[in-house]
């Protein structure tokens, strides 16, 4: 029991941790130049399905140049994300027409 309390507070302190970080990121790239904004991208999607999450929230909840950002990345973390932007479409509406076009961008 001990070591099952253990494990999930180490994963609730790792995904706090990995959420702090993407944030910190995208605030550097809402006044990043064009170069910076390319790293910072590259970044992420180094990082593959760690940040997923995170780039859905942000891509529903933001508009301008960070949004772009996560739409890109989505795009091209590829098929890996696809039935998580598909189900995040499915319980906000709004966010649909944002995940139709990710998901054609990666199935083409």
């Amino acid at each position: 029991m001990q070591a099952l309390l253990e494990n999930e507070i180490v994963s609730l302190y790792t995904k706090n941790e990995a959420v702090s970080e993407f944030d910190s990121l995208m605030e550097k790239a809402k006044t990043a130049d064009p170069m910076l904004k390319s790293k910072i991208e590259n970044d992420i999607v180094s990082r593959g399905m760690k940040f997923v999450p995170e780039l859905i929230n942000h891509i529903q909840n933001t508009k301008g140049v960070t949004r772009g950002i996560c739409a890109m990345c989505l795009i091209r973390i590829g098929n890996a994300c696809v039935s998580f932007v598909q189900e995040a479409s499915k319980v906000n509406r709004e966010f649909a027409w944002a995940a139709n076009y990710i998901v054609n961008e990666i199935q083409g």
